[in-house]
């Protein structure tokens, strides 16, 4: 599961970054570049039957930082749809980003249960 959960997250991110953050902040970016490689050390542990190491707690750190500002954000657009009653581009957003934050925050409650 928590294979196919680090797979999952890599193609979320990619998908996320190319459909709405080419042209974006830095930051968001950063958080990006981030779990995807906390999902590949995820893998390569997984496939090498290797413990989590104090980095990779770092990056679960900031990738449930990151999920939190997803859900932020997703809270943020849909108040806004809600109060202007426009819902035509922000349903797939909204879907992509709650789908991506529940991931990660599955994810890397997963990999602390599995220790």
């Amino acid at each position: 599961m928590l294979k196919m959960l680090s797979y999952l997250n890599i193609m979320l991110a990619l998908a996320y970054f190319f459909g709405y953050l080419l042209n974006s902040y830095s930051w968001p970016i950063a958080a990006l570049l981030l779990v995807i490689v906390y999902n590949g050390l995820t893998l390569r542990n997984i496939e090498q039957e290797k413990s989590f190491s104090n980095l990779q707690r770092v990056l679960a750190l900031f990738n449930l930082v990151f999920a939190v500002f997803l859900l932020v954000w997703v809270f943020n657009i849909l108040s806004a749809s809600i109060e202007h009653r426009y819902f035509g581009d922000t349903r797939i957003y909204l879907v992509l980003a709650t789908v991506f934050a529940l991931s990660l925050v599955s994810h890397v409650l997963l990999s602390l249960r599995s220790r």
